[in-house]
């Protein structure tokens, strides 16, 4: 009993610093309530080794797993982002936007809950998902992030393999009177060398005995380089052969007007091997470009709490985030002038031993390329700016009751609101003569006919063997284009670049809304039995309304005399459908009005732009930045634009739960060996509200199909998940923990709610006769698609060195019942853009069911600070790491096209984190590596049965340097990708390269000042 004391006495210190930040209803931080205010000495401790003591703390006193990061001082969490800092912990794997940390995963599964303060968050960047991004929410208004790994009966609101508690301060948490803490940094990239990215944070707080008052905000403006190159990963990708049927087609690897290669038995030999046995994957194209994503975020986090008598505390918070993002791209493309045609012979190939089926029935060896000799097709110049505007609003009232007594009461409510709206503008040059899309390369217009591009050169499917050579290298890391010299030339001159394409499509308005009630009491009936009861009632609902910009063109002159209706304001779409039609006795008119680069409406806004490929020189494109008003901008080239709804990617969900649980928390001892731990069950009852919209005929010129009416799906589910945590204290600072517990986790909302969405592409075949064909789409959403489902198993050995280290090594075992993955279906029902099935079998990328599987794993972990370590030499105790490895495979049950097992998407089987850091009484300074093995990213690529889309493995190193000038200010640095990693991607085999993401290496300088 006396070992139990001691141990209530530790939970009861940790509380007061750390537990108090967080939520009072998951079972680890029920273990014990703070009884006052802590001092400001028990809260303001700064710097790694004090963060790392804070997490080690939380760690040892939970009563489940969890694991936690901690800020080093008021506004400063060890990494740049909350994703950064959480993929330090062992088992959280995390995906990067424009190289900053945004979505997570939790050994492996993304379903992953996020929760602000115990309790539920909405964010503008997950209103339609359940996975969190973290992008928009400033970091520096966080005390911590606790990753809590195995469920409880009270965790209502728990992810299928884990759950991620967002930790702000609140004014009881610091000292008494008041407390000011102020910090400006300047940040700046290595590519896109902007001179100042400014970033700001400040809190101010102030509390009695009775009464606090806390305010924290943080402002930045950021400008984030991603470059990208290899090919066109959105478009897909199909299966040639050397057969006849195939190789002598129009979309072949040898048509009628460009033989290729050598006739053989049985086809066409293109790679030189003497037969005609091969397969090879063909992309639709290659592409090259940059992007900058600006973003200016802005987080308020306000709080008050007020102790009304000695058993009553009253907390309300508010916490507000608002992100305004431009992501500005300029590239180029090299397409195929048919839909994923062979439109080039492998100069490098390699027999893989795998094999499929043709359509003529015969067996083919799939090859993979290295070098692709191309006959020119399509090569364009582009810009496109994708312009995002976030906000949330989180509201949280709690009543907490605690007289000293046996009962404790908790009544909460909570109420959130976010919405994120997107619109994207589009501009495409290009550089051949445009006789592919237009007879002779002439466009008919009202005003007199235009000729696209004088000087541009003629493509592949009208040159035939006068077509000009291109070659694609990708034998190394990143591609490397050997271009044709006409084409070079002409690249330099900015009248050689043709107006082809303007368009404004994919918009959204998303908004969401949340509403929470809560009752949570306890009743202690001994100090080692305590029984925690509670219900929860939530309702959540969005509204996904999404839809493509319109203009009317031609009116007066056109069949409906208010003009047709078009989206893609293109060279290559003649106004000639039967539904609405503009022309004269000389022909239809061209949809696009084209004009040179260097026209006068363009207004100088046209500029070089370098895209950073081996063998692509500087090119003329549009400075994105003049597309930041997509609407204003479209339309100024064509007037009246307006919205037309997209139904098949418009929905709206509303979920309502209904929960509850009971628990008991024990203590106690077995044999002598002392105990804690808890065990209950949650009942959860969800009912949806699914409406989708029905995508009708389709609409001429790229409009999205009709609407063709709605239909509503109700559903209601029920499950009973039970859990059990125990932990044992085989000596004094060695504790043993067991957990099991079955979860339940909803899917991303657009999984349920989503439609049918197709996608067109003009097929030139018949050259000046162009079809918008159906090349693909998505199906975004089933309702019949049933939640995330597991059992969860684990164990671990913590071995407790002293206040801040740690010796760690645990497993885990996951059986999924039911889960989803991105998947393919393959269609052949499909109308073309013009209305008419001409039966072209394509692939609809859609959520799939998957009917089970299971994650397995071993997290090893060692937080070592060398001061707790008394045999270290006296010159190392200022140093200490923090490493941890962790092994999870996966598998789907399916297998690629190289017979290696599938895993989850987005689950790396090893992931490893190194940190090394040493502070002294001013100066610190922390080194961290984190590595992650190859993930699987998209199944089936291209609707091609097996071929996984992977990328390869990464390693990542960030380091942080400090100096405490005075007690009370602080100059900081910090840099983060020292290496210049990027993400690598490729298809089933690692020589068969798809593409490049290229961050940059980012550097921070600031000052934070404290009093």
């Amino acid at each position: 009993m006396k070992q139990h004391s001691c141990v209530r006495r530790g939970v009861l210190m940790v509380a007061t610093s750390v537990l108090a930040l967080g939520s009072s209803h998951g079972a680890w931080a029920q273990e014990a309530a703070p009884s006052a205010a802590p001092s400001a000495e028990d809260i303001i401790v700064t710097g790694i080794r004090a963060s790392q003591e804070r997490a080690v703390n939380i760690k040892r006193n939970a009563t489940s797993v969890v694991d936690s990061i901690s800020a080093e001082d008021i506004g400063k969490l060890p990494d740049v982002t909350i994703s950064d800092s959480l993929q330090r912990i062992p088992g959280v794997q995390i995906l990067r936007s424009a190289g900053e940390g945004s979505t997570i995963n939790i050994r492996g599964l993304p379903q992953v809950t996020t929760l602000l303060n115990g309790e539920a968050y909405l964010g503008a960047q997950s209103i339609t998902t359940i996975q969190p991004n973290f992008n928009d929410i400033p970091s520096q208004l966080f005390a911590g992030a606790d990753v809590i790994k195995s469920a409880t009966a009270d965790s209502l609101n728990a992810g299928i393999t884990g759950t991620v508690n967002l930790r702000t301060r609140r004014p009881f948490d610091l000292k008494d009177g008041v407390t000011v803490a102020v910090a400006a940094e300047g940040a700046y990239g290595d590519k896109t060398k902007h001179k100042f990215d400014p970033n700001f944070n400040g809190l101010l707080s102030w509390h009695n005995d009775r009464f606090g008052v806390m305010v924290s905000a943080a402002y930045s403006d950021v400008r984030l380089s991603n470059s990208h190159n290899g090919i066109q990963e959105g478009y897909g990708a199909a299966l040639h052969n050397e057969g006849t049927l195939d190789a002598t087609s129009t979309g072949g690897f040898s048509p009628a007007n460009r033989p290729r290669g050598t006739a053989v038995a049985g086809g066409v030999d293109v790679n030189g091997n003497g037969n005609s046995n091969d397969a090879f994957i063909v992309p639709q194209g290659f592409t090259g470009w940059n992007k900058v994503n600006q973003r200016q975020r802005l987080g308020i986090n306000g709080s008050a709490q007020w102790m009304i008598s000695d058993a009553l505390t009253l907390t309300g918070d508010a916490f507000f985030t608002r992100q305004n993002e431009h992501a500005r791209t300029a590239g180029f493309q090299m397409q195929d002038v048919n839909w994923q045609a062979a439109e080039f012979v492998p100069g490098q190939s390699r027999d893989t031993g795998a094999t499929y089926v043709g359509n003529d029935g015969r067996t083919y060896n799939i090859n993979t390329t290295q070098i692709y000799n191309y006959d020119l097709g399509n090569f364009d110049s582009y810009s496109q700016t994708d312009r995002y505007k976030s906000q949330s609003q989180n509201y949280n009232l709690e009543l907490k009751f605690d007289n000293g007594g046996p009962f404790k009461g908790t009544l909460r409510g909570i109420y959130g609101k976010a919405h994120q709206y997107y619109d994207q503008s589009y501009l495409q040059f290009s550089m051949s003569d445009g006789q592919q899309w237009q007879p002779g390369g002439i466009g008919h217009y009202p005003g007199g006919d235009r000729v696209f591009n004088p000087n541009g050169y003629t493509v592949n499917t009208i040159a035939g063997l006068n077509s000009l050579p291109a070659v694609v290298d990708y034998t190394g890391n990143k591609p490397v284009f050997t271009l044709p010299s006409q084409l070079l030339d002409n690249l330099g001159d900015i009248s050689n670049y043709a107006l082809k394409t303007m368009s404004s499509e994919g918009n959204y308005r998303r908004k969401g809304d949340l509403k929470v009630v809560r009752a949570d009491g306890s009743y202690e009936f001994s100090p080692e039995l305590t029984v925690s009861f509670g219900g929860r009632y939530s309702e959540r609902s969005i509204n996904d309304y999404e839809f493509d910009r319109a203009a009317p063109l031609y009116a007066g002159q056109a069949s409906d005399p208010n003009g047709c209706l078009v989206k893609w304001k293109a060279f290559d779409v003649p106004m000639s459908d039967s539904s609405c039609s503009a022309g004269d006795a000389s022909g239809y008119y061209t949809a696009g009005l084209t004009r040179l680069a260097n026209d006068p409406t363009l207004g100088g806004r046209v500029k070089l732009f370098n895209p950073g490929v081996a063998g692509v020189p500087n090119m003329y494109v549009l400075d994105p930045k003049a597309m930041d008003n997509a609407l204003a901008f479209q339309n100024e080239f064509y007037p009246g634009n307006v919205e037309v709804m997209n139904p098949g990617a418009s929905f709206n969900v509303g979920v309502k739960q209904i929960s509850g649980y009971v628990q008991t928390d024990f203590h106690g001892d077995f044999f002598g060996v002392p105990f804690s731990g808890n065990a209950g069950v949650k009942v959860i009852n969800t009912k949806l509200d699914i409406t989708q919209y029905v995508t009708g005929s389709p609409q001429p010129y790229g409009l999205a199909n009709e609407l063709a009416g709605s239909v509503n799906t109700k559903r209601d589910f029920t499950d009973i998940l039970p859990a059990f945590n125990v932990a044992f204290d085989l000596a004094q600072n060695l504790k043993f923990r067991f957990a099991f517990a079955k979860t339940m986790t909803l899917l991303d909302l657009n999984q349920w709610g989503g439609g049918l969405n197709p996608t067109y592409a003009i097929d030139t075949s018949v050259p000046g006769t162009p079809v918008f064909r159906v090349t693909g789409g998505s199906q975004n959403g089933n309702p019949d698609l049933d939640p995330w489902r597991a059992t969860n198993v684990e164990g671990s050995l913590e071995y407790y060195l002293g206040r801040g280290s740690l010796l760690s090594l645990g497993a885990f075992y996951i059986t999924v019942d039911s889960f989803i993955q991105s998947g393919n279906v393959v269609r052949s029902d499909l109308p073309d853009n013009d209305g008419v099935v001409r039966n072209r079998t394509v692939s609809i990328s859609t959520p799939v069911q998957g009917s089970g599987g299971s994650l397995k794993g071993i997290e090893a972990g060692a937080k070592l600070s060398f001061t707790d370590l008394g045999f270290m030499p006296g010159f190392l105790s200022n140093f200490g790491i923090d490493t941890n490895f962790t092994f999870s495979p996966s598998s789907t049950g399916d297998k690629d096209l190289a017979g290696g097992k599938i895993p989850f998407q987005d689950n790396s089987k090893i992931q490893t984190n190194a940190a090394v850091f040493y502070q002294d009484s001013r100066f610190q300074a922390r080194v961290a590596w984190n590595f992650r093995s190859k993930r699987a990213v998209q199944s089936n690529f291209g609707g091609i049965k097996g071929l996984e889309l992977y990328q390869a493995p990464t390693n990542y190193v960030d380091a942080s340097v400090s100096y405490d000038v005075t007690p009370n200010v602080t100059i900081y640095g910090q840099g983060s990708n020292l290496t210049g990693e990027y993400e690598k991607y490729y298809l089933t085999w690692k020589d068969q390269k798809a593409y490049n993401n290229i961050f940059e290496r980012r550097f921070t300088m600031g000052a934070r000042v404290k009093f």
